[in-house]
């Protein structure tokens, strides 16, 4: 049994005709110990859907329809006080921009301390602050920093701060929301392998969100493409990523956007146009008026995601197979 299970999940901002569906029947599992990206456009609803899974929405969003399950409990139709219960014991996340997420007038020890103890009382304030500098060594910090602020860090180390945050009450599955956004090319290495060796390290599973297909393919285990609120294609990095293998027209289109160090120079091909309009309803497939290899069937008819392999799947009417 996967640690957790997405099915059929729909996500709407506002209400009635004007609401916009950012997310739309989606499926997404993640594995004990497996790493699972999420990628596309910005808008596609990877943030949504990562942050539905905890209930951290915004109040003018709502889930319409679907399952979170979550070691086969459903958080979907969980109480605030119940999800408090889940939330940063066993599902925690690593929020875009680390600046914004830590508090400015609380030192990182505290802060760190804090998750630990609201989830486990019988915890002294002393041994809280204890474990929050054993943390902080375990993302390469010294613990004498715990008593420093957030401003008096670099972005890389208050990154690794959130991550150390994330791991406070050894949470089985981890969020991670563009972990190494605005970070120079080093630093995200070593947060990426920081990523991973804490993974090994803690035996977690995490859902790693970012624009960067070269990270969740140097990452991930299994990468999910979103396109306008859909699944688009699924399956291993190599199935996604491998320059034969990925299925979809989109997933294509955005590997090409990418340069390639081992091929001539060349201008980058990017994907004209811009992704639908979410408040208003479409027909056929949402890729369709940018796609390049698009058929009369792609503007009427929405493709359900086919059977390429045991773990590949892609939504495209010109991959055979059912759902």
């Amino acid at each position: 049994m996967n640690l957790l299970e997405v099915k059929n999940l729909s996500v709407q901002y506002g209400s009635g005709q004007g609401g916009v569906l950012a997310v739309d029947g989606v499926d997404l599992s993640v594995g004990v110990g497996e790493f699972v990206g999420l990628a596309g456009e910005s808008g596609c609803g990877k943030t949504t859907l990562a942050m539905a899974i905890p209930n951290l929405l915004p109040k003018y969003a709502s889930i319409t329809t679907g399952t979170i399950e979550f070691e086969g409990q459903d958080l979907s139709n969980k109480s605030e006080s119940e999800l408090n219960e889940v939330r940063w014991r066993d599902i925690s996340v690593i929020f875009q921009g680390a600046l914004n997420a830590l508090n400015p007038v609380a030192t990182i020890g505290n802060q760190i301390a804090e998750p630990i103890l609201i989830h486990e009382p019988g915890t002294s304030h002393d041994a809280a602050i204890t474990r929050a500098k054993e943390l902080l060594e375990a993302v390469g910090i010294s613990a004498s920093r715990s008593s420093s602020y957030s401003h008096e860090f670099s972005g890389g180390m208050r990154q690794r701060v959130m991550i150390a945050m994330a791991l406070a009450c050894r949470p089985k599955l981890v969020i991670a929301d563009e972990p190494i956004t605005a970070l120079d090319v080093m630093t995200q290495a070593q947060i990426l392998e920081l990523l991973r060796s804490l993974s090994e390290t803690f035996n977690l599973s995490m859902l790693l969100i970012s624009h960067d297909l070269s990270v969740l393919a140097e990452t991930c285990d299994r990468v999910q493409i979103m396109y306008a609120g859909k699944v688009a294609e699924v399956g291993t990095a190599d199935d996604v990523f491998g320059e034969q293998n990925s299925a979809h027209p989109y997933t294509q289109r955005l590997l090409k956007s990418y340069p390639n160090i081992h091929q001539e120079r060349k201008f980058i091909d990017g994907i004209p146009g811009y992704p639908p309009d979410l408040s208003k309803s479409h027909a056929g497939c949402r890729f369709a008026e940018r796609c390049t290899v698009s058929v009369e069937k792609c503007f009427t008819d929405e493709p359900e995601l086919a059977v390429i392999s045991e773990l590949h799947r892609s939504a495209c009417h010109l991959v055979g197979g059912s759902k």
